[in-house]
């Protein structure tokens, strides 16, 4: 059930760096930008940490080697050009939430598929979401 309430997100996402960081590992920098200003947003905290975390996980799996992991935020005004091309989407001021790495990037296929929602690209035994296949043998 979800229970959205506004919330601090530039707070919310700094709560969250110490269990994202044991989830990704060391070989992984993560690093955050809290660059909203206005960061009051109404959300459901647990949800917006479990896309976090599924957003992590998913980047980890895409780094094999290391690499980066930011998360930042930032302060936008959506306009009604916008909010006409995105149904659903008003106009004025907004805060936006990235998770940007490094990984290995998704094919045209994959990417026209990212929204079904029992789609992986992970092999049976390596969880779900997307990432990288992965042999038994690598």
């Amino acid at each position: 059930m979800l229970q959205p309430r506004v919330l601090q997100l530039n707070a919310a996402v700094g709560e969250s760096v110490s269990m994202l960081q044991r989830l990704i590992g060391e070989h992984i920098a993560l690093t955050t930008v809290p660059g909203a200003r206005r960061d009051r947003v109404k959300a459901d905290p647990t949800q917006l940490e479990q896309v976090l975390m599924n957003l992590a996980i998913n980047a980890r799996d895409a780094m094999p080697r290391g690499g980066r992991l930011t998360i930042e935020t930032a302060d936008i005004d959506l306009d009604e050009a916008f909010a006409r091309e995105h149904p659903g989407a008003g106009t004025g001021p907004h805060v936006r939430l990235s998770v940007i790495d490094d990984g290995l990037g998704m094919s045209a296929e994959i990417q026209a598929r990212i929204f079904e929602p029992f789609f992986t690209t992970k092999d049976k035994g390596r969880g779900t979401g997307l990432g990288p296949r992965w042999s038994t043998a690598s």
